[in-house]
Order: C-alpha cells, then structure tokens, then sequence
C-alpha cells in the first residue's frame, strides 16, 4: 500500500497491521487509525510510523482492534492525531499524542472497546487521553434531528 495523497505521494506506508492473528470467521470490529503525515511541531519528524508500530505492537492481545494508517485527518497543529472508532459508537480523534502516550491510548482503546455506545466523560479517560480529544463525533441515534422551520 502507498500514500495517493498529495503531501507523501508514493511514500510506502505499511498494510492496515492487525493486532492479532485471527480465527477464522472473525474479523475486528474496533479500528485505531493513526495520521502519518503529522509532523512534530518542534523536530518536524514524521511520528505516525513508529506510533502505528508500537499500538499494534501494544494492542497484539486484543482481536477487536486493527491498527493502520492514514494520510492527514486534519490535525496538523496538534500532532500525532489518533482515531478510535467502531460501527454504531461514538468515534474519537485525539491530538498531541507521542510515543510517551502508547499506553494511555492502548488503555483507552481497551475501555473503548468495552463502552456500549463509545461515549464516556473526560475524567473518565486514562492518562493524558483525558486531556488530548480534538473531537467526539457521536454515532447515529445520539444525535437530535432538527426539523425545517414551518
């Protein structure tokens, strides 16, 4: 798999890593995705890589969670961003994140996994993930439908 977009067009990035070996008839139902064109605002490295590495490597145990990479998810100012999401549960994107942060975002990523819906409060996050959401993009059914004006 290589990058299509613009910023690292043809740059190698590595197939989508599964965090474990499946049994067959499974697939995982969790997804960690990982910008890897997000620079370090102050060595201007790209971290993307090596933090998609050591998730998968942290999260080898767990057979809900795939682990790959992305082009840009529009974070640039608070690199490394990071994505949890799952169908039917409110999805996640963090930012400022490291390889410091592996195992709050692995932490996380296991609570996550356990929430019916995806949602939970700020101060019921691991670690630093309690201070780095960029956003909470609730899942259908808890939204509010607004009806035109009459």
């Amino acid at each position: 798999m290589t990058i299509q977009g613009p910023a690292l067009a043809g740059t190698p990035v590595p197939a989508p890593v599964q965090a474990i070996s499946q049994t067959e008839g499974t697939s995982p139902s969790h997804h960690l995705t990982i910008c890897v064109t997000c620079r370090d605002t102050q060595t201007g490295e790209r971290l993307g890589f090596d933090l998609g590495t050591a998730l998968a490597s942290a999260l080898q145990q767990d057979a809900h969670w795939t682990v790959s990479g992305v082009e840009c998810m529009a974070a640039c100012g608070q690199p490394c961003a990071v994505a949890l999401t799952a169908q039917a549960k409110t999805g996640w994107l963090f930012g400022h994140l490291t390889l410091e942060d592996v195992p709050d975002i692995a932490a996380f990523a296991r609570q996550y996994h356990g929430l019916a819906d995806g949602w939970c409060k700020a101060s019921e996050r691991p670690g630093r993930m309690a201070k780095t959401a960029l956003a909470r993009i609730p899942a259908p059914g808890r939204t509010t439908a607004f009806e035109p004006a009459a």
